[in-house]
């Protein structure tokens, strides 16, 4: 009879200890449910709240544009919350709007800050079009027309005739080429530069490069190749020109070895 009243009280205080041990499982599981829930509603709150919401916008390394107006484009992003901006949009978005800019980098400067890193596109030549004239960059995109006579752009040379449609801003010029006007142009010595009014293509299949003079010459240039010894021979083929008063209309010297003067 003893032993069995051991045993139930073995029994008993085993069935005791279970139920405490699912008592203090339970009392933990609770209480990681509520520290978990906690947490999470303390992150959301924090994430939702004020101190991540935008209040500052910088623009940096603007030069073109205002910076007034590059801010009051951005000024829909003010109260909104840093996490959520769509960085790649927002780029785009001041990509599309401004041509005169050529990347636009956001960066988060946390808690509440954004900063647009500007790249802007520089003008490289000028082409007319009728009575038009428009600065290109040194990708062909097109920038903005000018007035003719712009001293701002004076240092640019002028291309006329290569192109038959009137321009879009934004847009690329189709004539890859015409880039490498302003690469020879570049090259030139300040003296012949001021000698030339205006630049263009050949219409046949060879396209070759002429820049035509303030006293109405033509200097036949062909491509880029060998610009160092092209530019030598018409240094010295001007100079013996002007020196022996030799009459002529074009100077060839699309061919380095065989320069022609007619």
């Amino acid at each position: 009879m003893a032993a069995k009243i051991v045993r139930d009280k073995r029994i008993i205080s085993r069935k005791r200890k279970a139920a405490l041990r699912k008592s203090m499982i339970f009392l933990w599981t609770l209480f990681g449910i509520a520290v978990f829930a906690g947490t999470i509603f303390g992150l959301n709150y924090f994430y939702n709240s004020e101190y991540f919401k935008i209040k500052n916008i910088a623009v940096i390394d603007n030069d073109y544009y205002k910076v007034e107006d590059l801010e009051k484009f951005l000024e829909n992003l003010k109260g909104e919350n840093i996490f959520e901006i769509d960085k790649k949009q927002i780029e785009l978005s001041v990509l599309e709007n401004y041509s005169r800019i050529k990347e636009a980098e956001l960066k988060k400067i946390f808690p509440d800050r954004i900063e647009i890193i500007i790249t802007e596109r520089l003008p490289y030549l000028k082409i007319e079009y009728k009575d038009k004239i428009f600065l290109i960059d040194n990708e062909g995109v097109f920038l903005e027309e000018i007035s003719s006579g712009n001293e701002i752009y004076e240092d640019l040379i002028l291309v006329k005739n290569v192109v038959n449609y009137l321009p879009e801003i934004g847009n690329k010029i189709a004539k890859k080429n015409v880039l490498s006007i302003a690469q020879i142009f570049d090259s030139m010595n300040d003296n012949i530069r001021t000698y030339i009014e205006y630049a263009g293509i050949s219409d046949d299949s060879f396209g070759d490069i002429f820049f035509n003079t303030s006293d109405n010459k033509t200097i036949l240039y062909g491509n880029t190749s060998e610009l160092t010894k092209k530019n030598l021979i018409l240094e010295q083929i001007l100079k013996e020109v002007e020196n022996e008063s030799i009459s002529y209309s074009i100077i060839d010297i699309r061919i380095s070895d065989n320069p022609i003067i007619r």
